[in-house]
């Protein structure tokens, strides 16, 4: 087998096709030179240099050929190191990102990008919506994605060899139409809820807050809540409340952007939750801790 060593002789030689010259850049002895191109020779099978003019040696067609199929080598072997410098760093490779339909209303994912691509031109983001809660694990466990952003209670439990971040603490709220008698009441318990007709997420998008949400009611009024609308996210929640259609979960937010028309009211039993970044627990890749940094970094409280 030919070293790397061997071939940065050889290359040298066939661009001055002088040993003196040669060996003066590579800085060993002359004898040292045409002793390894000899043995290069040697293992290759084929004379690489005709040497009948001491004084002006060059290279045979085989020589010529095995110039044209390695001198690129060096170069190469600079770029791999190259990237494997920017592999190292972070600043190159590929990212998958699983983004719940919630994190959307708290997090700009799209201004997140948009600064990893300034620090980090290079790196190819690949964004994917997870319609569903189960997916957030699927997504991490199955390999197709890096992250995943999502929101979940304050008692989650991940996968073995994945942990998850916090990034933003959500104070749940129950929003209800202004001209609902839940608007007014001062001292709301769960039992003023009883007969309150909920539009709430699924139980595949939120199956621990409507879980949790079960058992307070069962606790408190005996029975399961009236759920007659299942829409997840902000947006869509505000707009079916604002609509008069039925009372739903938000979180606390700094605006209410239907102040006319929805009240956000304090629950009477604590249901907080956080959004949260999911990844591999050990040794991330570089580029994640790169990613999560800007994450933390661009996610202010709500």
């Amino acid at each position: 087998m030919v070293s790397i060593r061997q071939i940065k002789n050889f290359l040298i030689l066939a661009e001055v096709l002088h040993f003196a010259k040669a060996a003066s850049q590579l800085k060993i002895s002359q004898a040292t030179l045409s002793c390894e191109i000899k043995k290069m020779e040697h293992t290759l099978g084929v004379q690489l240099f005709d040497r009948s003019d001491k004084w002006a040696i060059k290279l045979t067609a085989a020589g010529q050929s095995y110039y044209e199929g390695i001198k690129n080598i060096p170069a190469d072997i600079a770029k791999a190191q190259e990237n494997a410098l920017k592999s190292a760093r972070g600043n190159t490779g590929s990212l998958s990102v699983a983004v719940s339909s919630i994190a959307y209303d708290y997090i700009n994912i799209g201004s997140i990008c948009k600064k990893m691509a300034e620090c980090y031109p290079e790196v190819k983001i690949k964004i994917l919506d997870m319609p569903f809660a189960r997916n957030r694990f699927d997504c991490l466990c199955h390999g197709k994605a890096d992250v995943a952003i999502f929101a979940g209670n304050n008692k989650l439990v991940m996968p073995e060899n994945f942990t998850a971040k916090s990034l933003l603490s959500l104070k749940v709220a129950l929003a209800v139409p202004r001209k609902s008698r839940l608007a007014d009441i001062k001292n709301l318990t769960i039992e003023d809820l009883k007969n309150v007709q909920f539009v709430l997420p699924s139980a595949e998008e939120a199956p621990n807050l409507r879980h949790d949400w079960d058992k307070i009611f069962m606790e408190h009024c005996h029975c399961l809540p009236t759920v007659t609308h299942e829409v997840v996210g902000f947006h869509g929640t505000l707009q079916f409340v604002a609509a008069g259609i039925g009372a739903g979960f938000l979180f606390m937010r700094k605006h209410n952007i239907y102040p006319d028309k929805v009240v956000l009211r304090e629950l009477p039993v604590e249901m907080n939750r956080s959004l949260f970044a999911g990844y591999r627990e050990h040794n991330p890749p570089p580029v994640v801790k790169n990613f999560l940094r800007i994450l933390c970094e661009n996610t202010e409280e709500i």
